[in-house]
Protein backbone atom coordinates (compact mmCIF):
# COMPACT_ATOMS: atom_id res chain seq x y z
CA UNK A 1 0.00 0.00 0.00
CA UNK A 2 0.61 3.44 -0.64
CA UNK A 3 0.01 6.07 1.78
CA UNK A 4 0.09 10.18 1.58
CA UNK A 5 0.28 11.45 4.91
CA UNK A 6 -0.32 15.29 5.13
CA UNK A 7 -1.12 17.97 7.73
CA UNK A 8 -1.04 21.37 9.11
CA UNK A 9 2.43 22.89 9.43
CA UNK A 10 0.74 24.39 12.55
CA UNK A 11 1.66 20.87 14.19
CA UNK A 12 5.25 20.81 15.81
CA UNK A 13 4.08 17.07 17.67
CA UNK A 14 2.18 13.75 16.32
CA UNK A 15 -0.70 13.07 17.58
CA UNK A 16 -0.44 9.50 19.37
CA UNK A 17 -3.30 8.12 17.16
CA UNK A 18 -1.53 9.39 14.59
CA UNK A 19 1.59 7.15 15.74
CA UNK A 20 -0.68 4.00 16.12
CA UNK A 21 -1.08 4.58 12.68
CA UNK A 22 2.34 5.39 11.34
CA UNK A 23 3.36 2.17 13.15
CA UNK A 24 0.73 -0.22 11.77
CA UNK A 25 2.19 1.43 7.97
CA UNK A 26 5.93 0.35 9.13
CA UNK A 27 4.69 -2.55 10.34
CA UNK A 28 2.47 -3.85 7.50
CA UNK A 29 6.29 -2.43 5.23
CA UNK A 30 3.79 0.50 3.35
CA UNK A 31 5.59 2.91 1.06
CA UNK A 32 5.11 6.33 2.91
CA UNK A 33 4.41 9.34 0.76
CA UNK A 34 5.30 12.44 2.93
CA UNK A 35 6.22 15.98 1.42
CA UNK A 36 9.33 18.05 2.80
CA UNK A 37 7.54 20.85 4.49
CA UNK A 38 7.70 21.77 8.37
CA UNK A 39 5.02 20.79 10.64
CA UNK A 40 3.33 17.20 10.00
CA UNK A 41 5.76 16.85 6.87
CA UNK A 42 8.68 17.18 9.31
CA UNK A 43 7.63 15.25 12.74
CA UNK A 44 6.49 12.47 10.53
CA UNK A 45 9.74 12.31 8.39
CA UNK A 46 11.62 12.58 12.24
CA UNK A 47 9.29 9.86 13.38
CA UNK A 48 10.11 7.49 10.62
CA UNK A 49 13.47 8.00 10.96
CA UNK A 50 13.70 7.23 14.40
CA UNK A 51 11.97 4.32 13.51
CA UNK A 52 14.87 3.30 11.07
CA UNK A 53 12.19 2.92 8.20
CA UNK A 54 13.37 3.96 5.22
CA UNK A 55 10.55 3.01 2.95
CA UNK A 56 9.56 6.63 2.54
CA UNK A 57 9.03 8.78 -0.78
CA UNK A 58 9.89 12.55 0.06
CA UNK A 59 7.36 14.34 -2.49
CA UNK A 60 9.46 18.24 -3.03
CA UNK A 61 8.07 20.69 -5.69
CA UNK A 62 11.94 22.37 -6.38
CA UNK A 63 14.95 20.28 -7.43
CA UNK A 64 15.62 18.79 -3.82
CA UNK A 65 13.30 18.72 -0.42
CA UNK A 66 13.56 21.67 1.47
CA UNK A 67 13.24 18.74 4.79
CA UNK A 68 14.39 15.10 4.97
CA UNK A 69 15.10 13.25 8.08
CA UNK A 70 15.09 9.98 6.68
CA UNK A 71 18.30 8.38 5.84
CA UNK A 72 17.78 5.87 3.20
CA UNK A 73 14.64 7.86 1.56
CA UNK A 74 13.91 7.92 -1.95
CA UNK A 75 13.04 11.63 -3.42
CA UNK A 76 10.26 12.58 -6.03
CA UNK A 77 10.80 15.62 -7.60
CA UNK A 78 8.23 17.73 -9.26
CA UNK A 79 10.30 20.75 -10.29
CA UNK A 80 9.64 19.77 -13.88
CA UNK A 81 5.18 19.93 -13.02
CA UNK A 82 6.28 23.22 -11.03
CA UNK A 83 8.23 25.41 -13.18
CA UNK A 84 7.09 28.98 -13.39
CA UNK A 85 4.81 29.21 -10.03
CA UNK A 86 5.20 30.76 -7.39
CA UNK A 87 3.63 29.90 -3.50
CA UNK A 88 0.88 27.73 -2.65
CA UNK A 89 0.76 26.94 -6.21
CA UNK A 90 4.10 25.71 -6.74
CA UNK A 91 3.73 23.60 -3.80
CA UNK A 92 0.43 22.44 -4.49
CA UNK A 93 2.09 20.26 -7.15
CA UNK A 94 3.83 17.95 -5.38
CA UNK A 95 0.94 17.55 -3.01
CA UNK A 96 -1.76 16.48 -6.45
CA UNK A 97 1.33 14.47 -7.29
CA UNK A 98 1.49 12.31 -3.65
CA UNK A 99 -2.80 12.33 -3.78
CA UNK A 100 -2.55 10.73 -7.62
CA UNK A 101 0.12 8.34 -6.73
CA UNK A 102 -0.90 7.41 -3.23
CA UNK A 103 -3.38 3.91 -2.92
CA UNK A 104 -4.74 5.53 0.69
CA UNK A 105 -4.48 9.04 2.78
CA UNK A 106 -3.77 10.03 6.59
CA UNK A 107 -4.23 13.90 7.26
CA UNK A 108 -3.27 15.07 10.56
CA UNK A 109 -5.12 18.52 10.91
CA UNK A 110 -5.42 21.53 12.99
CA UNK A 111 -9.18 22.14 11.43
CA UNK A 112 -7.95 25.01 10.01
CA UNK A 113 -5.04 24.68 7.77
CA UNK A 114 -6.08 25.17 3.58
CA UNK A 115 -3.57 23.61 2.16
CA UNK A 116 -4.79 20.10 4.50
CA UNK A 117 -7.74 21.00 3.61
CA UNK A 118 -7.12 21.16 -0.21
CA UNK A 119 -5.75 17.98 -0.05
CA UNK A 120 -8.48 15.78 2.18
CA UNK A 121 -10.91 17.38 -0.96
CA UNK A 122 -8.03 16.15 -3.77
CA UNK A 123 -8.25 12.47 -1.84
CA UNK A 124 -12.06 12.66 -2.18
CA UNK A 125 -12.29 13.72 -5.11
CA UNK A 126 -10.19 10.71 -6.77
CA UNK A 127 -12.41 8.87 -4.16
CA UNK A 128 -9.92 7.13 -2.20
CA UNK A 129 -10.14 6.23 1.22
CA UNK A 130 -8.46 8.48 3.81
CA UNK A 131 -8.55 9.10 7.49
CA UNK A 132 -8.84 12.62 9.30
CA UNK A 133 -6.90 13.11 12.76
CA UNK A 134 -6.54 15.99 14.35
CA UNK A 135 -4.13 17.16 17.64
CA UNK A 136 -4.21 15.76 20.50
Amino acid sequence: MKIFISGSKSISKLPELAKTFIDQFIENNDEILVGDCYGVDAVVQKYLESKGYSNVIVYCSGETPRNNFVTGAKVCSCAEAAKGLTGSAFHYVKDIQMAQDCDTALMIWDGKSKGTAENIRRIKELKKPYRIITED
